[in-house]
């Protein structure tokens, strides 16, 4: 069993704190197999001071990214060689249960998955690196692109152990919870679209959720459910834009064991049909 290391910031209710460890030591318990020893929760009172303090974090630690950002739940990283869930009170607060058990579990996943350094250091593949030294696209376009991609592989990791683990009715609502585009994520495309390099960020970014929905698809009771809301999800996009990005999504079919080697495969599918072929024409 993991060793959880529970901390509260702000005003937070006991029961609240009660309730996510069981939630997390259950899954742990079901997830037997995880190298898991030992796990820092961090609950925020509000998702504000929790997106404030990793913000801190990624100062510090010198991680660069201008890629989108998001307001989750909860997040996960091991940035400091121990891998943290951070949970933010306020949000669970006004979602529903079954949604919040599933971001719960999909943190625990990446805790069991991802929980060390390695899964936070991706080498750009040589064919990005073809394109930053012919100044297609710059070094920090680069690793915004190379986080985005491997942050969509990391999600549909996890959606898959946990599959495979019997948590499908939880990773469906949360799967169709993410699905639905925020106002910020309209809005923000609407101003992407206008610049080849914001747009293929925006996309690459836009596939991170529908990434962590795919291994469901292929479930009996629930996959045409998740395919239509992955569809509806894509309806704000030209036509041609959402094609591509469900034909970016066929390749999780081929990922193995390696996180890697599958965010490089990921990559060179996403470089294909996005900046060779679809960009361009937007």
């Amino acid at each position: 069993m993991a060793n959880i290391i529970a901390n509260k910031f702000g005003n937070v209710k006991e029961r609240f704190v009660e309730n996510v460890l069981g939630i997390l030591n259950e899954c742990y318990n079901r997830l037997d197999a995880h190298a898991v020893e030992i796990v820092d929760v961090y609950i925020f009172e509000k998702s504000s001071l929790m997106n404030t303090f990793m913000n801190k974090e990624k100062r510090k630690l010198g991680i660069e990214t201008s890629a989108f950002e998001e307001s989750f739940l909860a997040i996960h990283d091991a940035w400091r060689g121990t891998p943290r869930i951070m949970v933010a009170y306020d949000k669970m607060c006004h979602t529903p249960k079954l949604v919040g058990k599933g971001v719960l579990h999909h943190e625990v996943a990446h805790t069991a998955l991802h929980g060390s350094l390695e899964y936070y250091s991706f080498s750009p593949p040589i064919f990005l690196l073809e394109l930053e030294r012919n100044s297609i696209i710059s070094r920090q376009v680069m690793r915004d692109l190379v986080y985005l991609a491997s942050i969509a592989v990391k999600d549909y990791e996890v959606t898959q152990l946990l599959y495979e683990k019997g948590y499908v009715e939880d990773q469906v609502a949360y799967s169709e919870y993410y699905l639905k585009p925020s106002e910020e994520e309209l809005e923000t495309w609407k101003i992407a679209e206008k610049n080849k390099i914001a747009a293929l960020l925006f996309l690459v970014s836009f596939l991170k959720t529908i990434c962590c929905a795919a291994p469901l698809l292929n479930d009996e009771r629930y996959g045409e459910e998740i395919l239509k809301a992955i569809n509806v999800s894509l309806k704000f996009l030209p036509a041609e834009l959402s094609a591509r990005l469900l034909k970016i999504l066929q390749v999780t079919s081929k990922f193995g064991g390696n996180t890697h080697v599958n965010v490089d495969l990921f990559m060179k599918e996403i470089i294909d049909e996005l900046a060779v072929k679809g960009i361009g024409k937007i």
